[in-house]
């Protein structure tokens, strides 16, 4: 909270007002509403064909795999480098189920729940360990996966890949169109920033926070800390397992090489570029990090170069990423006029 933030809040109590605790406060719906309708529209300015449908989806899968890190780490308060694995499960369980059971969503709810076991597996299993060794143990999970899906080739193909991938249907219709697909995708997603909001501005928030910052405290109060991060962490790799599911029902063929630890390190500079302080950020950071290559494709051998130095401006010059912007903005604003 700022200072201005902190004095407006003194004077509503001072005057007897009920003053409602900062999660509950901002306009988080107003904002996923104008976020709907807005993305709605995007496919008819940037897309129109189905290569820029393919990235407009691809920014869509990756928000909502950047949106289950979130969940792991800014609600569970653990931090994992383990999703590229619970991506590449999903991916996989989904293909099986959709194929054993004859349908897209029956596949789709199998690597939601395959990879919520998954992660509450971990957290249960690793619970005992310090933050980094944690993250150093989702590494050492994640490498045991792939090299497990390697081995099953029946189920995964291997390095051979997949290519027998059912097509998503809704409603009946199936979405054989990359442009169908975007608006499946960012239902979904708008789906589960939903979700988000609705835990961040309930009291369920205030012990995920206490139990994320004051674990024994939180035992104390009569709270269960570790409850709480098992379900915030398993649901946040169930939105992992959503997102693999949604990337290979939206390719015609993936393989082994499709999935690698660089994923985990994308997202975190998704989470980081957009703001992990915001919802939001999530799918700020996926669009910077799919767009920004696409747009230095011109600048051939210097696009690396260029790509490198924008991020880390953005990370100096937003500490809390973009989602930040109307914060550092005003800060900005105030020490001018205090000049």
């Amino acid at each position: 909270m700022s200072v201005s933030e902190a004095r407006a809040t003194l004077k509503d109590l001072a005057a007897g007002k009920v003053v409602p605790p900062p999660a509950y406060r901002g306009r988080q719906w107003l904002f996923l509403l104008l976020f709907a309708v807005v993305a709605w529209f995007v496919p008819e300015i940037y897309g129109r064909s189905a290569y820029h449908d393919s990235i407009l989806n691809q920014i869509l899968i990756n928000a909502i795999l950047a949106l289950g890190f979130y969940w792991c780490f800014r609600l569970a308060g653990q931090f994992t480098f383990g999703v590229f694995a619970m991506y590449a499960a999903g991916a996989y369980v989904s293909v099986w189920g959709a194929n054993y059971f004859g349908d897209f969503w029956l596949g789709l709810v199998s690597a939601a729940v395959v990879t919520g076991l998954l992660g509450a597996l971990a957290k249960l299993v690793f619970a005992r360990l310090s933050p980094i060794y944690f993250a150093i143990a989702t590494v050492g999970l994640g490498g045991l996966m792939l090299i497990l899906f390697r081995e099953w080739v029946s189920f995964t193909g291997g390095y051979n890949g997949v290519g027998d991938i059912k097509i998503p249907v809704f409603f009946g219709d199936k979405l054989n169109l990359t442009h169908e697909r975007y608006y499946l995708i960012l239902a979904l997603l708008v789906l589960f920033l939903a979700l988000t909001i609705a835990v961040i501005r309930s009291p369920v928030m205030r012990e995920l926070a206490m139990a994320r910052d004051k674990g024994p405290v939180a035992a104390t109060a009569g709270l269960r800390p570790r409850t709480l991060q098992l379900i915030a962490f398993a649901v946040g790799t169930a939105m992992q397992g959503v997102a693999g599911s949604l990337y290979a029902h939206n390719s015609s063929y993936f393989s082994l090489e499709s999935f690698s630890v660089d994923i985990s390190l994308s997202v975190l500079l998704m989470v980081l570029l957009g703001g992990l302080g915001s919802i939001y950020g999530p799918v700020i950071g996926a669009a910077i990090v799919v767009l920004l290559p696409e747009l230095l494709r011109g600048a051939e051998k210097y696009s690396e170069v260029i790509y490198a130095a924008l991020v880390l401006v953005i990370i100096v010059a937003f500490p809390g990423g973009i989602a930040d912007i109307r914060r550092v903005a005003g800060r900005w604003v105030r020490r001018a006029r205090g000049r």
